[in-house]
């Protein structure tokens, strides 16, 4: 948190010491604020730290400025943008969205071969998303280069997950009740495996209100910090998990389904204490 607030301090500095304009116009006459019809585009400055920090140590994954000391509530990837009504008031929308599909292989030993170095594989997969959506009334006070600003953000977010689909290069038999399968943890349960532990969704709705300050350091281009105070209520539907066993009486492989109902939640609270730090250009 120190070394987020002495790059911004250090920023701010370097900026104002080249920027001597007068406090609405630069060298060429040109406005310094945005005015009504202005478009606004927001760039997350915190990769950058992490890069800057990176820099001067010996640690490769600098985490003092991670994903989760920039508007939390959206996750590191967030394109903002923001239309000014006028002078003092602004719409503004926040788009985050974070996407990942992991597949992992293992090999275990054939059970149907009688030489130790035969291998069978054992995979699994899972798709995962998370999408926000904010959309904001902003009104802000100021008279020169420092403008303060506030107000409320209606955000709704999606998170879906496949869950985990295992496959097994093993299958049950009579003659291989329990058979060599990779244990990844949470797959394997006494004599059954899992073959899917259920997908899942989740939907929220929350209210967020924010207050910040953006420093102008030259014609409509600005540094600027926010916090904010959230309330959100998320809704996970109920899952499925499919698991699968040897049956004495039928000879063959069983399945197992269990269902897990449906999760509310409700949570609240200031969501970026640790700093949030961005940078705006308006056109």
């Amino acid at each position: 948190m120190k070394k987020v607030l002495l790059l911004v301090v250090c920023s701010f500095l370097f900026f104002s010491v080249n920027a001597q304009d007068e406090p609405l116009t630069g060298k060429k006459g040109q406005l310094i604020l945005p005015e009504a019809g202005d478009i606004g585009l927001g760039v997350n400055m915190i990769p950058f730290f992490n890069w800057f920090g990176n820099s001067f140590n010996n640690n490769s994954n600098n985490t003092y400025a991670s994903s989760n000391k920039f508007f939390n509530v959206f996750g590191n990837s967030v394109i903002m943008g923001k239309y000014m009504l006028s002078e003092k008031r602004a719409v503004r929308v926040h788009f985050g969205f974070n996407l990942s599909s992991i597949s992992e292989n293992q090999y275990v030993r054939d059970n149907s071969s009688n030489n130790p170095m035969d291998m069978v594989l054992d995979t699994r997969n899972i798709d995962q998303g998370h999408y926000t959506l904010a959309l904001g009334y902003e009104m802000r006070r100021g008279k020169g280069r420092i403008q303060g600003y506030y107000g409320l953000d209606l955000i709704l977010r999606l998170q879906q997950s496949t869950g985990y689909f295992y496959s097994y290069g093993n299958g049950y038999s009579n003659a291989n009740v329990i058979p060599t399968s990779y244990d990844w943890g949470t797959n394997l349960n006494a004599n059954q495996r899992v073959l899917d532990d259920g997908s899942t969704t989740t939907f929220g709705v929350g209210l967020r209100a924010f207050v910040g300050v953006e420093y102008f350091v030259a014609p409509k281009l600005s540094l600027g910090v926010e916090f904010g105070w959230g309330l959100a209520l998320n809704s996970t539907f109920e899952r499925t998990t499919s698991s699968e066993y040897f049956d004495v009486n039928a000879g063959e492989a069983g399945i197992n389904n269990t269902t897990q109902g449906a999760v509310t939640a409700f949570s609240a609270g200031v969501d970026n204490m640790n700093g949030a730090v961005f940078m705006f250009f308006y056109f």
